[in-house]
């Protein structure tokens, strides 16, 4: 008999660690999001948001020379290197959001076949997903902590089967995922999935308001800096999620699900970890 999947309480989440008087822009780690191909700036930009969002000290967005506009724009916080890239001077408490934008040309394989012999944490969705699923585990050398980020059309390719086979048995396609692959997973959707060591659980909170291009690279972004910051895999995956699908109600409540737009759900990640907090001060 397969294990239930419990649901995660918002109100009990983890909050964000405390910060010491004493802390600089290093002590709260730095993200690289690696994607950003041709046409696809904008959704490196709403990761490289979205782990600041959440207190990374430092983001470095990795992308095509193209996509700096998009950072220019929204996001003169961060940092930025130009493909092709390489990854071998990687500063400490290092992470890897892998795929917003990525695109499936040779220069973002390429990347990828770098990645998978690194041994820093990573955060994979999207494209990244996609050649991970062309290349198999084999593509995975190391055993870093990796977080993966799929819905139900990339988890049908990771495992070789259709979308309507891992819709009609969620459990058991997370679970498949999984044992394929190791890491930590959500698979994505209504009452999204999140399997990990200790993390067996679903995720009540989100509205199909953000079924909308761009959600998952908040998403990733917001995964990424929770690790980032210092959150262990289990913990980051259960606060990413369960603050993602907040602030997706939240945005949603102010302007309905139809005109809901990824960037409204970054806009509403603060006012999510400030309710958070309120809750926990107040017990």
């Amino acid at each position: 008999m397969t294990k239930p999947f419990a649901a995660l309480n918002w109100q009990a989440m983890p909050g964000l660690p405390v910060r010491s008087p004493q802390a600089h822009k290093g002590s709260f780690g730095h993200v690289f999001a690696v994607g950003g191909g041709p046409g696809m700036g904008g959704a490196l930009a709403l990761a490289s948001a979205a782990a600041y969002r959440v207190g990374t000290g430092l983001v470095t967005a990795v992308g095509h020379p193209s996509a700096i506009p998009y950072l220019a724009a929204h996001l003169p916080e961060a940092t930025w290197r130009d493909w092709p890239a390489t990854f071998g001077d990687l500063p400490d408490h290092a992470v890897l959001a892998v795929g917003p934008g990525l695109g499936q040309g040779l220069a973002a394989h390429d990347l990828l076949l770098e990645i998978g012999t690194l041994s820093c944490p990573q955060v994979w969705d999207a494209d990244a997903l996609n050649i991970l699923a062309r290349f198999g585990p084999k593509l995975l050398t190391t055993d870093a902590l990796r977080l993966f980020t799929p819905h139900p059309g990339e988890a049908a390719r990771l495992l070789g089967i259709t979308v309507a086979d891992v819709q009609a048995d969620r459990i058991a396609a997370i679970v498949r995922l999984r044992a394929r692959y190791g890491g930590y997973w959500v698979l994505k959707g209504h009452h999204s999935l999140l399997l990990g060591c200790a993390v067996r659980n679903l995720c009540i909170l989100g509205n199909p308001g953000m079924a909308t291009g761009g959600s998952g690279d908040v998403l990733t972004g917001l995964l990424a800096g929770l690790l980032a910051v210092g959150l262990d895999a289990d913990r980051s995956l259960s606060l990413g999620v369960c603050l993602h699908a907040r602030a997706g109600d939240i945005a949603a409540a102010e302007m309905g699900e139809a005109s809901l737009l990824a960037g409204d759900i970054l806009a509403a990640v603060p006012r999510a970890l400030q309710e958070l907090t309120q809750h926990h001060d107040g017990n």
